[in-house]
């Protein structure tokens, strides 16, 4: 049977251990796994534009360390983002037929232990340091703020597909409720992008369930109603969270400089920056591994006063890179580099199913506020997400 076959269970496998990020048993290990079964029990089934994107994307990542002036980053870079790749060229190579039941099971693991992983989180950080501000609730310091939310964000879709099709009014109030507690985790978080497009994400979501089965139309109004209020409440009242949206309109007030002792955010000006940098070569770019090295030389000359708590910095203290995924790729790529990465996130959006696009989509838009494929958490998230592209050989998800 399918769900006995080594490919289920080490897929299964690397869903569990995705959100936990445990440093002494990384995701690494279950999407080798899943490397491994692809190869073993995968038949040759090629996906002839999902090949092209991941060989194109691998070539010029590969070629663009030959003119970079920093090879050994580009090396490193390139070991970085070798799991999307790989992935990519498997899945598009050896997929194998599975039924959406088992995708869906899949993508509940996935959503059951990113539950389990923040309820630890916030368990841990209440019971060591009482009530706790959105920058104290990390996974154990190992998922950044912006990764954490994404992931409490692709979990809630995946759980809010099951309340349709779930048959069973208990199924539907436990995921309703678990929905909720990942919207309030992502509210608490405050990762401002997700607060900005959360309420979107949802009215899309609900206008997707309306074309769909009459008998959905009304709970997905007053789906999509009751979490939207909830939402409006509980970011008024929620101190870190009222204070990051007003940290917001101060930044977006002072965009063009200081206002009222008001400094915009750093990343304004590290995206300011690395367009210059960016311009520098627009079709090819710098080269592979060459980005954050020119941006932490430009950024010597930016004067900007940044405060962490009440300790001043510049931006030239540290090494940042572009928080862009689109600039990022455009300073050592180029055009070219830009072009391919927008390919692969096309392909990888057209043929996925149900949740899985909002998935595509959330990372693509997270990504114009973090760079995420240089973090393994990034990378991680995206080579799962390539993963899910062979439900395309299944029945259709119901909405």
């Amino acid at each position: 049977m399918q769900n006995r076959s080594f490919l289920f269970f080490a897929v299964a496998i690397a869903a569990v251990l995705l959100p936990f990020a445990f440093e002494w048993l990384s995701p690494l290990y279950g999407l080798i796994l899943v490397g491994i079964a692809l190869v073993f029990q995968g038949g040759w089934q090629p996906n002839k534009i999902l090949l092209l994107a991941s060989a194109a994307f691998a070539d010029w990542e590969l070629l663009s360390i030959w003119w970079s002036d920093y090879r050994n980053e580009g090396w490193k870079d390139l070991i970085m983002i070798a799991p999307i790749v790989l992935m990519g060229i498997l899945v598009g190579a050896r997929s194998k037929d599975v039924d959406s039941k088992t995708y869906k099971n899949w993508g509940l693991l996935f959503a059951y232990a990113t539950v389990v992983a923040w309820s630890w989180t916030v368990a841990q950080s209440l019971f060591l340091h009482g009530w706790v501000q959105y920058n104290e609730l990390e996974l154990g310091g190992r998922l950044g703020i912006h990764y954490q939310s994404l992931y409490l964000l692709i979990a809630a879709f995946i759980l809010e597909a099951q309340l349709w099709d779930s048959t069973s009014k208990k199924h539907q109030l436990l995921n309703a409720l678990l929905i909720v507690w990942l919207l309030f985790g992502c509210i608490m978080l405050s990762a401002r992008i997700h607060l900005i497009l959360l309420p979107i994400f949802i009215l899309v979501r609900t206008l997707d369930l309306l074309r769909g089965k009459a008998t959905n139309k009304k709970k997905a109004s007053l789906w999509a109603a009751g979490i939207i209020i909830a939402m409006v409440a509980l970011m008024a009242t929620l101190p870190g969270t009222a204070r990051r949206l007003t940290d917001l309109k101060n930044e977006w007030r002072s965009l063009d400089g200081m206002v009222e002792g008001k400094q915009t955010n750093h990343r304004v000006y590290l995206w300011r920056y690395g367009w210059n940098v960016a311009k520098e070569s627009p079709i090819i770019g710098l080269g592979n591994g060459a980005g954050d090295e020119v941006l932490h030389q430009a950024l010597q000359s930016c004067d900007a006063v940044f405060y962490n708590k009440k300790e001043p910095y510049y931006l030239y203290e540290f090494k940042y890179d572009f928080h862009n995924i689109i600039l990022q790729n455009f300073a050592e790529g180029g055009i070219v580099g830009v072009a391919i990465l927008l390919f692969l996130f096309v392909v990888g959006f057209l043929q996925s199913q149900g949740p899985w696009r909002y998935a595509w989509a959330l990372f693509f838009l997270t990504g114009m506020t973090e760079s995420l494929l240089e973090r393994q958490a990034g990378v991680f998230l995206l080579t799962f997400l390539i993963l899910q592209i062979q439900a395309r050989n299944s029945s259709p998800e119901t909405r």
